[in-house]
């Protein structure tokens, strides 16, 4: 897609605005929908949830029909890149050590397992590919490959000067950087649509702007829920409560705390080997059973068994100062 002022150019069509493209799209998809549904794996449900969802050409919450009108395009942009080698070639596979941390905002935004740091494939993407080549990722879980291929192009400062130095280190060079195009897949629609949140362009001021709304309406509704007695009418707002699983003491069958018969606040030390309160034996947690609590779900219309966790340590703040407390009747 290229965007210069209103005009919005995406698979050989101008629009006016995103919003007249995406209808534009949507209806297409929807005139496609009967013939894609013959594809073994098309998702279960209806075409309006699957149009809704959707944010054609880019995404689909089905399969895609426009893959192949991308990869045309792409392979003609290719003719126009200066910063292609038509000589380019790998000789050697990339056999050096990737150590990258997850600590960073963009891997934070959505836990999913098995997550790749997308500065970690950004290594393999700058050694066995180049600028404007197509990218595959037919398991692309939350869509780290797409990240990676659209941060080729413009890195973080700190990435960029570390992965640069690595290079210099290893070849003698510094890699050759640019955007690669990224085709991303899963079979899971709650992968697929995070990929897609993931990759696509936003309006930074209206997303700050919906954020701020969102957060003073979450605030206004739930403030009270993190909300403690602090002293006389003074509350405190609540930082984080620490629960505690219970276990059964296999001599008494008591009900112990494991937080509060193992730790030890002054010292900060955790005991492996605790006493039962009420038979004095000594025990450690292999000893005991978990006590588990029925719950029924509303939502699943069902009964649910869970192990017991109880409230053991209550980190507020009043002002700026911080407090501890433990749970009591006025904790609310």
């Amino acid at each position: 897609m290229d965007t210069k002022q209103e005009k919005i150019v995406c698979l050989g069509k101008t629009f006016a605005t995103e919003e007249e493209r995406r209808v534009y799209f949507r209806n297409e998809l929807r005139s496609k929908l009967p013939e894609l549904k013959k594809i073994d794996g098309f998702p279960i449900g209806e075409d309006d949830d699957i149009i809704a969802l959707s944010d054609p050409p880019y995404y689909t919450a089905c399969p895609n029909p426009w893959l192949n009108d991308f990869i045309d395009e792409w392979e003609r942009e290719k003719v126009s890149k200066k910063s292609r080698n038509i000589s380019f070639q790998v000789n050697e596979p990339y056999g050096y050590d990737v150590k990258e941390g997850v600590n960073n905002p963009v891997y934070n935004a959505h836990s999913y397992h098995t997550k790749v740091p997308h500065p970690a494939i950004m290594r393999f993407l700058l050694h066995y590919t180049q600028p404007g080549d197509i990218v595959i990722d037919s398991f692309a879980g939350t869509g780290m490959c797409g990240v990676a291929a659209n941060a080729c192009e413009n890195p973080d400062a700190e990435t960029r000067h570390k992965i640069e130095a690595e290079w210099k280190a290893a070849f003698g060079q510094l890699p050759f950087w640019g955007r690669r195009n990224a085709l991303l897949s899963d079979l899971s629609p709650i992968a697929s649509f995070i990929s897609h949140n993931y990759n696509s362009k936003i309006d930074l001021e209206q997303f700050l702007n919906s954020s701020d709304e969102l957060f003073a309406k979450v605030e206004r509704e739930c403030n009270w829920m993190f909300e403690t007695s602090h002293s006389g009418k003074v509350k405190g707002k609540i930082n984080y409560t620490v629960w505690s699983e219970c276990l059964s003491c296999p001599n008494c069958n008591n009900e112990i705390v494991l937080y509060n018969a193992i730790a030890d606040n002054k010292s900060n030390f955790l005991s492996e080997l605790f006493h039962c309160e009420k038979c004095k034996s000594e025990l450690e947690k292999k000893d005991c059973d978990k006590i588990t609590a029925t719950i029924y779900d509303d939502f699943l219309n069902s009964s649910l068994t869970q192990i017991k966790y109880v409230p053991v340590l209550i980190n507020y703040s009043v002002g700026t100062k911080r407090h501890e407390k433990k749970p009591d009747a006025n904790c609310m």
